[in-house]
């Protein structure tokens, strides 16, 4: 899936490739569409996050780029904050 066949998915399917994600074991791994979903952000910015040198590891074998479930889980706990002077 490219990053603009993304926005062509219907909402059915997009439910559908969230709740694969939900569902599956912690090892899994996603394509960046799917955790662009998740994460409720586009393909584009895990681009960037993946040239900036995030916290978010991914893997590449060739041109493919996966995510594992359990890392895009514990990137998205590390994110979580209580309250805004965390960011001060």
């Amino acid at each position: 899936m490219s990053l603009k066949s993304l926005a062509n998915e219907t909402e059915a399917n997009k439910q559908e490739m969230l709740q694969r994600f939900l569902k599956a074991p912690a090892d899994q791994n996603f394509s960046h569409e799917v955790v662009a979903m998740y994460l409720g952000c586009s393909p584009w910015t895990l681009a960037r996050m993946r040239c900036d040198g995030s916290d978010l590891p991914y893997t590449k074998i060739g041109r493919r780029v996966a995510y594992k479930k359990s890392d895009v889980l514990a990137y998205e706990k590390s994110r979580t904050v209580t309250c805004t002077a965390q960011y001060a």
